[in-house]
């Protein structure tokens, strides 16, 4: 049945809601650790890895959500660093949440292929001052949907 929904071109809620379960989980584990700073992620593996995971797949739930209502309203993200401006352009997520967030698909890409060395401040400053944007964004998503 599922299937047929989304061909339909139906929002999935059942599964965006698992996601959005999953992302609450997921930052409940990533504010245990917050207050570990740069220097002590540079300095303790272990914790940067968890770091590192819990936020990419934080980051990777988001942007699924994300893709998944833009393919419902017919205009699917053609690569990742799109996704918050598309769903702007929509009114699931205001403009200027889309602008301070959208950094975020990048993030994911240096976490998952390693293109360049993880920026530890920029990680500590993710777990320590910003993890209420995914908060946010899954309440965007959840107004969206009950609204739909």
């Amino acid at each position: 049945m599922k299937i047929l929904l989304e061909v339909a071109g139906l929002v999935d809620k059942e599964l965006i809601l698992f996601k959005l379960q999953k992302l609450d989980r997921y930052l409940t584990q990533l504010k245990k650790h917050q207050g570990l700073t740069a220097n002590h992620l540079d300095n303790n593996l272990d914790q940067a890895w968890i770091i590192e995971h819990g936020l990419q797949l934080s980051i990777q739930l988001v942007l699924d959500i994300g893709n998944h209502i833009l393919a419902d309203a017919g205009n699917p993200a053609q690569d990742y660093s799109r996704i918050f401006d598309k769903l702007a352009q929509i009114d699931v997520i205001p403009a200027d949440f889309a602008q301070s967030i959208k950094n975020m698909a990048g993030l994911r890409n240096i976490l998952v292929y390693e293109y360049t060395e993880v920026d530890m401040e920029k990680l500590s400053d993710l777990l320590n001052n910003r993890l209420g944007d995914f908060s946010k964004f899954a309440a965007y998503v959840m107004n969206y949907l009950e609204n739909k």
